[in-house]
């Protein structure tokens, strides 16, 4: 498994988990039976249910993700949506905005249909907000006729007498609501409803005018159990007593989503571990509220191997050994240490007042531990770990820069050796730096013209006339000079351009070709990557069309890398390719694992012998052994055989003299640009 493949697969897992986690919170959302939104801290709207869509019908049209709601909110007072505001629409506006900035109190809002709204709003420890929109339309209606309505009103309430504390009456929803019989609420000390220590504050709160619904108050049902309200008081003389109408809002349900979602925020559904940005945050308060010289350490912690679990087994193999290694994994951390999934195999672990050593134990016993098999329903499954450090104050005291730090430590810890832990080192940034550089020259390049194709000539070793020229794929820098295709080319590949410059080597080869003599072929290497992105076919034959060239002319040179691709792609398109008459040819001959194999499989046209065996001609026995059975096995099979690497006539003549066709090498030219060949 490459890197890129286990970068698809972190994104992919990554993206399939953002995408379960808000059809949940959406689930969540719509049992509310109250209107419901999320703002951002810039008050765009970002998730709201029906219900809100519904409350809001007028301006359900508007109610747009990313939109602002003062913006949302202007144009409803244009339309005439909202009647408190004629006449004073900047004014009701900035109120309105105000009350968004400040939540936490509750106000009244009518809507041209003559509804009357209840918001409540509320500031998320995100930035964000969540409002609450409760249409109190009817009890607005009924508040002259209460004595009629009182006990149909679906909303909990109850008359208090304030002088002997106890409950006059009380409606069958407040009943139901703490589990008394219809009328067996009244008489009753309004102080039994509250937890103990809410007793003497429950007495000063009934007593009061009140509607501030930023305290949620514990009361308790008649079998005991606790539920979460929001009490609003009214004093009122009823009947010739000193009272009060108390409403009770049950937001118990309320507060479980919210806790639920705040959970949810925070931690992985899978392992029930800190997440990405809850580790981000923790760090940044550590760091920030660090002692001097106390040590913070990260420590970035991938999984090896993964990756094979989820293609042999499937997914739900992969979850299960996920959740064993967070589990194994939180055995061994100390108790003020957080372990967090920040990805799909990527774990984080922050040490507090651990010193790098100590940290460095718990990686290594954590390397140990995962290394072990995982069992998992009668299949026995090895992967293991490899971590990168970093740490504060000794690398930076910034977490953005601990964080990449520490990656940077992961990956030089990977390209060394898999399953070992590896603390960050100052050459590793400015390797990094370097690559960046190098990155953002090679995009310039690729904009502006700046690489080259030149041709190296493929000569017939019995007569030295030239057969083909292979494309090779120059950059030379204003400034660096002379740029290694081996260190340039996997840099394309890596950061997603090698289809845009395979295409511009395809077409500027084809069209040299073209004044060419028409015996003369041109060889052109392909990317493995060319072939996963499955657009190879359609950008030779573009080529083709292009120039004009014959596709008997056209050589594509491809290494073992693109026959291990797992899948019939690979091999649907060379054989595609050989349906049109484009030659194939295998390069770099006699390296691989299965070489013989893929002669047997596919419909090769040519095979390369690999410089290193005639570099070793001389004084190499195998190497020579090699090159003959090579030959061999070529001219048995009917394909040319061509040696690269040549550099000397005493290689040629050997070569030449075991029967080897085609040769290259410095011998016959190095590479150079159309202009200057010969024919």
């Amino acid at each position: 498994m490459n890197s890129e493949d286990a970068h698809l697969t972190s994104i992919e897992t990554a993206l399939r988990a953002a995408s379960l986690a808000e059809t949940r919170l959406r689930e969540a959302m719509e049992a509310i039976p109250q209107g419901v939104v999320f703002l951002d801290e810039d008050g765009r709207y970002v998730l709201w249910n029906e219900k809100y869509a519904q409350i809001y019908e007028k301006s359900a049209d508007l109610l747009q993700r990313g939109a602002k709601l003062g913006d949302t909110l202007r144009i409803g007072i244009a339309r005439g949506d909202y009647p408190e505001a004629l006449g004073q629409e900047e004014e009701w506006l900035a109120s309105r905005l105000e009350h968004l900035a400040q939540p936490g109190t509750r106000h009244e809002q009518w809507l041209s249909n003559g509804r009357c709204i209840m918001i409540e709003e509320r500031r998320l420890a995100s930035g964000g907000t969540i409002g609450v929109r409760v249409d109190i339309t009817d009890l607005k209606q009924k508040e002259e006729a209460f004595r009629l309505l009182f006990e149909r009103n679906p909303l909990a309430m109850f008359v208090y007498d304030r002088d002997s504390g106890r409950i006059r009456t009380a409606n069958d929803a407040a009943c139901s609501l703490f589990g008394y019989a219809p009328g067996a609420m009244s008489d009753l000390p309004a102080a039994d409803l509250f937890a103990g220590s809410g007793r003497a504050r429950a007495a000063e709160l009934l007593g009061t005018d009140r509607s501030d619904t930023s305290e949620c108050w514990q009361m308790l049902r008649r079998d005991g159990t606790c539920i979460e309200t929001v009490i609003a008081t009214r004093i009122s003389d009823l009947a010739g007593f000193a009272g009060a109408i108390v409403s009770i809002f049950d937001v118990t349900e309320r507060r479980r989503i919210e806790q639920r979602m705040a959970y949810m925020a925070r931690h992985d559904e899978l392992t029930g571990l800190a997440n990405r940005a809850h580790c981000h945050a923790y760090l940044s308060e550590l760091l920030e509220q660090a002692a001097p010289h106390e040590t913070v350490t990260l420590a970035m912690v991938d999984l090896d191997h993964f990756k094979p679990v989820n293609d042999t087994y499937g997914h739900h193999f992969g979850d299960i050994v996920l959740t064993e290694a967070a589990r194994r994994m939180r055995e061994l951390i100390p108790p003020e240490a957080l372990l967090c999934r920040i990805g799909g195999d990527e774990f984080a672990l922050i040490f507090r007042r651990s010193s790098v050593t100590q940290a460095e134990l718990v990686a290594k016993s954590i390397i140990t531990t995962l290394s072990e098999p995982f069992h998992v329903q009668g299949h026995i499954i090895h992967i293991g770990a490899t971590i990168g450090f970093a740490s504060s104050p000794y690398d930076s005291d910034n977490p953005e820069t601990l964080l990449r730090y520490a990656d940077l430590a992961l990956y030089a810890a990977k390209g060394e050796r898999r399953g070992t832990c590896r603390s960050f080192e100052a050459g590793m940034d400015a390797a990094a730096q370097e690559k960046n550089r190098l990155e953002i020259d090679l995009r310039a390049a690729v904009r502006e013209g700046g690489l080259e194709v030149h041709y190296q000539p493929l000569v017939d070793l019995q007569s030295g006339e030239v057969q083909c020229y292979e494309a090779l794929l120059r950059w030379n820098h204003p400034e660096r000079g002379a740029v290694r295709p081996d260190i340039f080319v996997p840099l394309a590949e890596e950061i997603g351009l090698i289809d845009q410059i395979g295409r511009f080597v395809l077409a500027s080869a084809c069209q040299a070709a073209m004044a060419w003599p028409d015996h003369v072929k041109v060889a052109v290497n392909v990317s493995p990557l060319q072939f996963r992105n499955g657009n190879l076919l359609s950008t030779v034959i573009n080529a083709l069309s292009t120039s004009g060239l014959a596709a008997e002319r056209l050589e594509l040179e491809i290494t073992e890398a693109v026959l291990m691709e797992k899948g019939p792609r690979p091999s649907a398109i060379i054989r595609n390719l050989r349906a049109f008459g484009i030659g194939i040819s295998l390069d770099d001959f006699g390296t691989g694992y299965s070489s013989l194999s893929y002669l047997l499989n596919y419909p090769f046209t040519k095979i390369k012998i690999d410089k290193s065996f005639i570099l070793n001609l001389d004084h190499e026995a195998n190497s020579r052994a090699v090159i003959r059975a090579v030959i061999g096995l070529g001219r048995s099979l009917g394909l040319t055989v061509a040696a690269e690497g040549i550099e000397r006539s005493i290689e040629r003549d050997y070569l030449r003299d075991e029967g080897c066709t085609l040769g290259q090498g410095y011998l016959f030219g190095k590479a150079a640009p159309a202009s200057t060949l010969t024919h």
